[in-house]
């Protein structure tokens, strides 16, 4: 008998962030952990099966970057098996959601947390603020959450920047054209920072987000955790969150914001919540997941272009 041919059989990209192979999680900068919770949604459920989504649908991207010039996997990124929840508990969850992100910020990686609803924040920001007592956080978000308590509980999505102030005073909420009357009496007494969203002045709620950003004092110095709450953006082209409000930012313009986000700080963490996947519909997947990965492309080409500058000398 002859020698047998080799089969060259064709394969689906892995089932990993960006269709990427399989990299050990000790060789990899990016750590993409997927936190399929979503027990304190109170409108559209269904944000536990965002992660898989959003890592689906990535997986039919270009890695290549045209605007930033590079392929921004390049840097590195490995797909964990993600963070089981406690259905029962969400100070449970979001004690494994700490532990986790702590671990790999203390192992020098960048943390993605994948969600599930907003209120995995909470988790991710008490790491970080763990491993960077001066830390900021910056949220976009259609919505305050300032409540103390929401339907019984204090870790409701509803709450997340309540609970999060109680860690670091250093806050901003960017997008936001909803919140209650207590939430408002207490952004003014508070003086906590936020720009709303005008639905009827877009051109000039887009500016006076940048302008946020911007001429916000902490910016530049502290390191600073990013919180993308889908929501923030138009429903009218990323309809599949739990709760949509009318109006918000483009693609555009939220690439704009990520921009020069990482151009003024250091962002050491981000996650990205509240995907209500719509059955027969993956626009809204695709969209979070090339929103994701431009982000990656604008924090990471300078790292990138410094490690290469070390490299050639």
């Amino acid at each position: 008998m002859g020698r047998m041919k080799k089969l060259n059989i064709p394969r689906w990209p892995p089932f990993a962030f960006a269709g990427l192979d399989s990299m050990e999680p000790e060789e990899a900068r990016i750590i993409v952990v997927p936190v399929p919770f979503d027990s304190t949604s109170t409108y559209r459920a269904g944000s536990r099966n965002g992660p898989e989504r959003i890592i689906d649908a990535s997986r039919y991207m270009e890695l290549y970057d045209r605007e930033t010039g590079w392929s921004p996997c390049d840097v590195g990124i490995h797909t964990s098996t993600g963070i089981e929840p406690v259905r029962g508990s969400v100070e449970q969850t979001l004690s494994r959601i700490k532990a986790t992100t702590l671990d790999l910020l203390r192992r020098q990686k960048f943390p993605v947390l994948l969600g599930g609803d907003h209120s995995i924040t909470i988790g991710g920001v008490a790491a970080a603020k763990e491993a960077f007592p001066d830390l900021g956080v910056v949220t976009l978000d259609a919505h305050c959450d300032l409540r103390e308590s929401y339907e019984g509980s204090k870790f409701s999505h509803a709450c997340t920047m309540r609970r999060i102030l109680e860690l670091t005073d250093k806050v901003l909420i960017l997008g936001a054209r909803s919140c209650s009357l207590a939430e408002w009496e207490d952004i003014q007494r508070d003086e906590i920072l936020v720009s709303f969203w005008d639905e009827s002045d877009p051109w000039g709620s887009q500016t006076r987000v940048e302008e946020a950003l911007k001429t916000t004092p902490w910016i530049r110095s502290s390191p600073v955790y990013l919180s993308i709450d889908l929501d923030v953006l138009d429903p009218s082209e990323l309809p599949a969150v739990g709760a949509p409000e009318p109006g918000g930012m483009t693609y555009g313009g939220a690439l704009k914001v990520l921009r020069l986000l990482c151009s003024l700080a250091n962002v050491v963490s981000i996650d990205m919540t509240e995907l209500t996947p719509i059955p027969g519909d993956v626009r809204s997947e695709f969209f979070a997941a090339k929103l994701l990965y431009k982000f990656i492309g604008y924090r990471f080409k300078k790292e990138s272009a410094k490690s290469e500058r070390r490299d050639s000398t």
